[in-house]
């Protein structure tokens, strides 16, 4: 819109209301970076920014296979089903392989980039796309089931609970969908983006959800009620791990938060150097792992979150961790895969991707602002009253001087919405 030409008034006859911070999203572009892996009969399976899926023995690090995509894989683990395994590509198709081989089965095409894991249940395989699009496709042929439209990009990895299909999305809500149909049955709407790139913590009824908004939610899934919501300093893009009745989450205020899972009180923190993006953290007897963008991979106590050890990468840890016998197992942006020995911390082994480029990234942060022209300045001329919404991205280094402009209040309650 151009003011100067649609409007002649000054900029003084503008109020103007900063509303809340929005997460949009984040491209990588080529490089060797690897942000995590899941393992299978003894073979860590994972993607990279190299355009390579890969397979490596998770004894010895070894490379099984490696199989060339048209476009970066900056995903998860994959979803396995028999002989195969899937997993998506910036280049918008969901591969099938045979895990052995490392060869083709059938490829399925969505409508745009691809970048959170997918999932499968009943030989269904689910995944969401920056087409705002959450797709249903069948794990043997590769034909779809169904698609569901959400109201902006489906960064996310679904999650089934009972007969239901749980999703996120960009435009703040948490779908609840027939798992046969895809047809929507309830949803829950949030003040920020919704990003699951594992699958969602559910604990019996209670579905544990973050949110770009700032809050983590405790929700009730058979009536999508909310149970309890905790204020963070800033937006969550991790999925919560749910372990001795805690809860334990990473967020990009830079802490690791650990709270009572059932009333959502705080037990303690533990700020690390930087952001805790999508590393959803790991515990193994009494010790919980998670990575940073500070390049830093920490070991706590579970119980007290005091610092046991922590290992240093070339680069950011945004990888969820796996745990493989008694070691857990993260990629990092200095393009390794790396094991260490869950007690001590030491390596016991790294494997190099295909080149050493670090794949670089662009984040994008916005800040929406309500505009409206003042009713008592515009006169006679003008007695319409406008009311605006537009975005500024955040400038990046100095993205926590919002910490405190916003007051998320009580109007994205659902009570009334579904009953």
């Amino acid at each position: 819109m151009d003011f100067d030409k649609d409007f002649d008034i000054e900029l003084s006859d503008f109020d103007v209301r900063k509303r809340d911070v929005s997460f949009r999203y984040w491209i990588f572009e080529y490089g060797g970076s690897v942000e995590g892996c899941g393992i299978s009969d003894g073979v860590a399976y994972f993607g990279s920014c190299d355009y390579f899926i890969y397979a490596v023995d998770a004894e010895t690090g070894k490379l099984v296979w490696k199989f060339r995509t048209g476009d970066c894989v900056p995903n998860y683990a994959p979803a396995f089903y028999g002989d195969n395994l899937y997993l998506s590509s910036y280049d918008g198709y969901l591969y099938c392989l045979n895990k052995k081989t490392g060869s083709e089965v059938w490829r399925f095409k969505a409508g745009d980039k691809c970048w959170s894991p997918p999932t499968c249940y009943d030989g269904i395989i689910y995944f969401g796309s920056k087409d705002s699009y959450v797709y249903a496709v069948d794990a043997k042929s590769g034909r779809e089931v169904w698609r569901f439209k959400t109201g902006d990009m489906a960064i996310t990895t679904p999650t089934a609970y009972k007969d239901k299909l749980i999703i996120g999305s960009y435009d703040g809500f948490l779908y609840v969908l027939d798992r046969k149909t895809g047809k929507e049955t309830g949803r829950f709407k949030t003040a920020g983006n919704i990003v699951n790139m594992q699958e969602f913590a559910i604990d019996k009824s209670t579905i544990y959800v973050g949110s770009f908004d700032r809050n983590m939610y405790a929700l009730n899934l058979d009536t999508l009620k909310e149970i309890w919501r905790f204020k963070t300093g800033y937006g969550i893009t991790c999925v919560p791990l749910v372990g001795n009745d805690k809860l334990y989450f990473g967020c990009q205020d830079h802490n690791l938060y650990c709270l009572d899972a059932e009333t959502g009180k705080e037990i303690w923190r533990f700020m690390a150097g930087d952001r805790i993006g999508s590393s959803t953290s790991a515990i193994i007897e009494g010790k919980i792992y998670f990575g940073s963008k500070d390049h830093n991979f920490y070991c706590l106590d579970s119980e007290t979150g005091e610092e046991i050890w922590r290992f240093r990468a070339m680069h950011e840890i945004w990888s969820p961790v796996t745990v493989y016998e008694k070691s857990v197992v993260f990629g990092s942006l200095d393009c390794h895969l790396y094991r260490l020995d869950a007690k001590t911390g030491k390596k016991i082994w790294a494997f190099q991707t295909s080149t050493k480029t670090v794949a670089s990234y662009k984040v994008s942060e916005e800040v929406s602002a309500e505009i409206t022209v003042r009713q008592e300045d515009a006169g006679e001329k003008d007695e319409e009253k406008y009311d605006l919404t537009t975005s500024v991205p955040l400038d990046l280094k100095s993205e926590y001087s919002f910490k405190s402009e916003y007051a998320f209040k009580s109007e994205y309650q659902t009570k009334s919405e579904y009953a």
